[in-house]
């Protein structure tokens, strides 16, 4: 049965409040290959999450290479992962909404160049604090049925607590591995998802710190652990993606942004996801952060 996902409204004051709160410059790119990221997913139908970003690197002028996913978040801008990009060059790049299935060209699709790449300047590569970015699409995209922004959770800081959201209600969503050695996947997979309480997160990347690359998730950082039912994780090409919870209103909201995981995957453990709601914070001019949030009365 086809999602009921009702055409998300952005929430550009909450976008505008989000990037009031945080005090953080940016650069133009950061380094650094994806290797975080669905494994044990389910299909998701065709234009049910018309938010999603498919980005990816152009190697040839005739070629294109998947890389990760993202978040419409206005008709020009994507909420993606800063480790997504590896060299500082917005024309190496394009994305692609209304995508749904890689190896089926669909009139719903929309292909962008990217004419600004905006990635968090205190990115570490160590432990992917700060691993999140904004990509300015090359035009304005066409809202319809199968391309729409996607909704923002409420901004906050990390001392808020997690949300209590009912089980069953959160998606991560993506192109991702579905086997920790296998390809990745045709079409736009979910995954259920779960909030884990930050005393477990610290506990559980601590004690498998080299499955996470010595990543520790600890103190007041604006990360979080997503959980799954075992079998089931993300995995190698879910990087950047969104993890969506439905709200009261029956709205699906991005509260996280797929980060990195284990080791390989599947290994029964959480992965890490950039906190949304507290981190699309990047110091922008006047005239940027009115062409993201799309408000003069700033």
């Amino acid at each position: 049965m086809k999602e009921q996902v009702h055409s998300p409204r952005t929430m550009l004051l909450n976008v505008l409040g989000v990037f009031i709160l945080c005090a953080h410059a940016v650069s133009g790119a950061s380094m650094g290959a994806p290797e975080a990221r669905i494994i044990g997913g389910s299909a998701s139908a065709e234009g049910a999450w018309p938010f999603m970003a498919y980005i990816y690197e152009k190697p040839t002028e005739h070629s294109i290479h998947f890389i990760c996913g993202g978040s419409l978040i206005n008709n020009q801008w994507v909420l993606t992962a800063t480790h997504c990009f590896e060299t500082p060059s917005p024309h190496l790049y394009g994305v692609r909404l209304g995508e749904y299935s890689k190896s089926v060209t669909s009139a719903n699709e929309q292909n962008f160049n990217i004419s600004r790449l905006v990635t968090h300047a205190r990115f570490d590569r160590v432990t992917y604090v700060f691993d999140i970015a904004l990509v300015k699409l090359s035009r304005a995209a066409t809202i319809n049925q199968y391309v729409s922004p996607a909704n923002l959770a409420a901004p906050g800081r990390c001392t808020d607590p997690l949300p209590n959201i009912a089980a069953g209600q959160c998606y991560t969503l993506g192109w991702g591995q579905t086997t920790a050695s296998g390809n990745a996947s045709d079409s736009l997979r979910k995954l259920v998802t779960y909030f884990l309480p930050k005393q477990l997160c610290t506990q559980y990347t601590t004690v498998n710190a080299a499955k996470y690359g010595s990543r520790i998730v600890s103190g007041c950082r604006a990360q979080f652990c997503g959980f799954y039912n075992f079998g089931k994780d993300t995995c190698e090409g879910d990087s950047g993606g969104p993890m969506v919870c439905r709200h009261s209103d029956n709205q699906y909201y991005v509260h996280g942004i797929v980060s990195y995981g284990t080791t390989p995957c599947d290994q029964g453990l959480p992965a890490i996801y950039t906190r949304a709601t507290n981190l699309i914070c990047f110091r922008l001019s006047r005239r940027l952060l009115i062409a993201v949030v799309g408000s003069a009365e700033i």
